[in-house]
């Protein structure tokens, strides 16, 4: 079973629509899961229109006047292909969010891109989380992220678009996410446009 995963799509606020780079990368797929920052639920239709999107809400953007998809749900924990699967956007790790996120600013200032220490916090509050899962999806550091954590695989697919703030070099990218019973997953990055040179 193919599984298509993205986060951090920010439309309309950010982008006017899910590129259509973004929705040729998952034709195929058998679900879509979305890690949250859509920002408008209305806008996954295009996603819809290809398999049954399954979207978790991100966190509230204030300049932007983004709701964060408040209508969706914080969490999904579904069984695909006899894997558990747990998504969550991944900015409530409890009360050092906001440290972190701070943090994450400074480094970002000083053009230091790459924070691990802070995708690894994220990645053990999603472990406690979800202690029964095989596979965990988070969004919101806009940033590519595949690690096994003993037997759960944590992922996180990166932006669906640019990240447009402070010259940020991240590439965007989605996930294809290959399961079947009994086999580890297979993992494949789509990286959906090149920086400029």
């Amino acid at each position: 079973m193919r599984i298509g995963l993205l986060a951090d799509t920010h439309v309309p606020y950010r982008m006017a629509e899910i590129p259509a780079g973004v929705v040729s990368s998952l034709r195929g797929v058998e679900v879509i899961l979305h890690a949250g920052d859509v920002d408008e639920p209305w806008a996954l239709a295009p996603l819809e229109a290809l398999a049954p999107v399954l979207a978790v809400r991100g966190n509230y953007h204030i300049l932007e006047r983004s709701a964060a998809g408040a209508s969706l749900p914080r969490v999904i924990e579904v069984e695909l292909a006899g894997h558990r699967l747990a998504v969550e956007h991944g900015y409530d790790i409890g009360p050092t969010a906001l440290l972190w996120k701070g943090w994450s600013l400074v480094r970002q200032l000083g053009g230091r891109w790459e924070f691990p220490q802070y995708d690894a916090a994220i990645a053990r509050c999603l472990l406690r989380r979800h202690p029964a899962a095989d596979v965990i999806v988070f969004g919101h550091t806009h940033r590519f992220y595949c690690r096994w954590w003993g037997q759960t695989l944590v992922l996180n697919p990166g932006a669906a678009l640019r990240t447009a703030y402070l010259g940020a070099p991240y590439i965007p990218s989605i996930v294809l996410l290959d399961l079947e019973p009994a086999v580890p997953p297979t993992v494949t990055r789509v990286r959906l446009f090149e920086p400029k040179e």
